[in-house]
């Protein structure tokens, strides 16, 4: 009597197994579409290189550090006092350390003034080092004008020395009025801010390095 139910518990599992799989093959699992932008950061230089008598000695960028609040994809916005926001669905479309290490790097490349530019990747050697941090950078909607605020610090070092002084350090402050409060809008702003400060930068290295226009 024992075998005969337990053949006929098993035989009920069986069934309400299949009954399980035969429900959850007509159900379709529906989830809502992720309607996600992506941006980029660039630096658009206008008219040609300024300095064509550039010296004969190289330089290595290394790559930008983002400070924490800002290196993820997402886009940053400060909404009131003391309070800020991720968008995930407005987002740069990589890290924004890699985007401006390499725009910084194509930047100085057409400036005129190095023999070669390299990147954080490249085994070639130069005589200076240029680094970068990012303090900030996020739009700021807070107030009754958009904007994107931005901070960036560079240090240039003399990779010829054994002791690699710093010999030149600058930051750079940019508050850029935004059209609206739009993700593109701000983001457009962050790219007007950051081709200010690169070219302010570049001016500077030139007199640090005595190149002349």
């Amino acid at each position: 009597m024992k075998d005969y139910i337990s053949k006929k518990a098993l035989i009920l599992c069986f069934a309400a197994s299949l009954l399980i799989v035969a429900v959850a093959g007509c159900v379709k699992l529906e989830r809502p579409s992720l309607d996600r932008k992506y941006y980029t950061l660039s630096a658009a230089r206008s008219g040609q290189n300024v300095f064509t008598n550039g010296t004969t000695k190289n330089l290595i960028v290394r790559r930008i550090k983002v400070s924490s609040r800002y290196e993820d994809r997402d886009l940053v916005y400060h909404v009131s006092e003391n309070v800020y926001e991720a968008d995930y669905y407005n987002a740069f479309f990589v890290p924004p350390a890699s985007m401006l290490t390499q725009e910084l790097k194509v930047w100085m490349a057409d400036s005129g003034i190095f023999a070669n530019v390299l990147g954080p990747e490249s085994m070639g050697t130069g005589e200076f080092l240029l680094e970068g941090v990012v303090n900030s950078i996020y739009g700021d909607i807070s107030g009754p004008s958009p904007k994107a605020v931005i901070n960036m610090q560079f240090f240039m070092l003399d990779n010829s020395s054994p002791e690699m002084p710093i010999i030149y350090s600058r930051s750079f402050n940019r508050d850029v009025v935004a059209k609206s409060a739009t993700a593109s809008a701000l983001v457009v702003a962050m790219n007007e801010g950051i081709t200010d400060i690169f070219s302010e930068l570049e001016k500077d290295i030139a007199k640090v390095v005595n190149v002349k226009n």
